[in-house]
């Protein structure tokens, strides 16, 4: 085993292409693999706190007065929101210090020990 790719799981039946050049096994196919299922959580929970906050308006909207059904709506919006400034903090943080630490997403690749 090539120590500099200790950090890398190998696998030989992954296609060279998705591997580091030169070598076999997709040495990075992992990394990618991460990157994008990272990607996949952001782009669905951003989604989803659209779709509550779509819920909570037309809760409020269709409230008809009740205050309880009007207390719950406004939960349910401000949740949503502050969904939406945890997803947006968690970008910010993987795009400003993610460049800091050698990590860019959706690019992961897992550190080679060099």
């Amino acid at each position: 085993m090539n120590p500099q790719l200790l950090a890398q799981i190998r696998n030989p039946v992954v296609d060279n292409s998705l591997g580091t050049p030169g070598e076999t096994g997709g040495g990075t196919a992992i990394g990618s693999l991460i990157g994008g299922i990272v990607g996949s959580i952001m782009i669905i929970a951003t989604l989803l706190a659209m779709l509550f906050l779509i819920k909570g308006g037309i809760s409020w909207i269709t409230a008809g007065g009740d205050k309880t059904q009007l207390e719950n709506a406004r939960n349910t919006i401000i949740h949503a929101i502050i969904g939406l400034i945890i997803i947006a903090s968690v970008w910010a943080i993987m795009n400003i210090v993610g460049p800091f630490l050698g990590l860019t997403f959706p690019d992961f690749t897992l550190p080679a020990i060099q």
